[in-house]
């Protein structure tokens, strides 16, 4: 605040009533830029003006003034010991950076010091003629925080360096180089054991976040394998009460008829006992073509892509007049066709059964020696008139490798080359 009257600064509510006490001033306006302080002058007149206030204030209590420091009495007589300038360094001084000798810093950046330890080592230690004092200074000081940060000073010190003085004894050159290599040697030990215990402090880390995610991974997967086992018991409820429905309609369709032919809906213990054995048979079928189609049939597969690679090796070679690998391909393609049929509708006899006279059969596949033990080896049987597949030997699992490999035959340039 700032009294409009007299225009003194008040920086505190009491010096501002102090003021308005003995002065009777009673407008002040706010003067925040006016507060700062910036300058040596204008503190030591704000310090003046709080003096001159508290001098009032004594000599209204009938108390003598406070007495003022010697240096400001001096100041003010103009005596002959200098000028306000030197009166009294405060802490605002300004701050520059510490010059030190550069041949001194030169020889410490060559040792491998940093250049702000170097400055700081031979600043304090007042090296002058040698870096030995210097590198003394660091072996007391080399874990001190802020070591290598840049050195600021007063100005007045800064200027002052030069007329120090400092060690002036002569240095052995060769103890200051020893000294130098210990604590380069320190530091550097000092430096790898941090860089040891960040190494270990990261494998730490490394491995903690890798159990946490292989838990992650852990919880994902047993949740997955939940969601499965939910979705099965789902299909499986849908799939039974699809079962149902459907036996429930057949039941009414029985029953429809029954009653249509003037029979009871309900089934006789003779027509019970002929069902019952039905069904029966059926299981036992079924169980039989399970059976029978667990094996895979592996050496039978090896064993038709043997046959299939000797034929293209007949066709190619041009035996019993064939046109090479067009012919082989439509051999493989009839066959293919043969037994896609099968794999499709294995109740149908028809497609079950080739005649051996067939025209297009003897034109495609059976002039050519091999392509019939194909066949036989898919699951035909060789009859005076034809090959048939009996309804039992169906093998669906084998009639797949068949096709799989026909396929191949026919789509793969390299078949039987490689």
């Amino acid at each position: 605040m700032k009294c409009l009257t007299c225009g003194k600064p008040c920086r505190t509510d009491a010096e501002k009533d102090m003021h308005k006490r003995f002065t009777g001033h009673a407008e002040y306006a706010e003067q925040t830029e006016d507060a700062v302080i910036n300058t040596e002058v204008e503190m030591k007149e704000a310090q003046d003006a709080m003096d001159d206030d508290a001098d009032i204030l004594r000599a209204s209590l009938g108390k003598p003034p406070k007495a003022k420091p010697k240096t400001e009495a001096g100041a003010e007589g103009g005596g002959a010991a200098g000028g306000s300038g030197e009166a009294g360094t405060s802490g605002s001084e300004e701050m520059v950076p510490a010059e030190v000798p550069e041949n001194l810093l030169k020889e410490m950046e060559e040792m491998g010091f940093g250049r702000n330890r170097a400055i700081r080592a031979i600043w304090f230690s007042k090296a002058v003629t040698s870096v030995e004092a210097a590198v003394n200074w660091l072996m007391d000081h080399d874990t001190d925080p802020g070591i290598d940060e840049p050195l600021l000073v007063k100005k007045s010190e800064a200027e002052g360096s030069g007329q120090d003085g400092g060690s002036k004894e002569p240095v052995d050159p060769v103890e200051a180089r020893r000294k130098a290599e210990e604590l380069m040697r320190k530091a550097r030990e000092k430096r790898e054991k941090e860089e040891k215990e960040m190494e270990r402090l990261r494998e730490l880390e490394r491995i903690r976040a890798g159990k946490e995610m292989q838990k992650i991974r852990e919880k994902d997967d047993e949740q997955a394998l939940k969601r499965i086992a939910e979705q099965r018991k789902r299909e499986k409820e849908e799939e039974a009460r699809a079962r149902e429905e459907l036996r429930r309609k057949l039941e009414e369709d029985r029953k429809e008829r029954r009653r249509k032919l003037g029979l009871p809906e309900e089934l006789t213990e003779e027509e019970k006992a002929r069902e019952a054995e039905k069904r029966k048979k059926q299981e036992e079928e079924e169980a039989s073509k399970k059976a029978f189609n667990y094996v895979k049939p592996i050496s039978l597969l090896s064993k038709m892509r043997s046959q299939l690679v000797t034929l293209k090796k007949a066709h190619m070679a041009g035996v019993a007049g064939s046109s090479g690998e067009e012919a082989f391909k439509t051999a493989c393609g009839t066959m293919l066709k043969y037994l896609g049929n099968i794999a499709a509708n294995p109740g149908e006899d028809k497609f079950r059964s080739i005649r051996l006279a067939n025209a297009a059969f003897q034109s495609r596949v059976g002039v050519l020696p091999g392509a019939i033990d194909f066949l036989l080896t898919c699951g035909f049987e060789k009859t005076d008139e034809a090959l048939v597949m009996a309804a039992d030997k169906v093998n669906m699992e084998l009639l797949n490798g068949a096709g799989a490999a026909l396929n191949e035959a026919i789509t793969n340039p390299f078949f039987g080359v490689l």
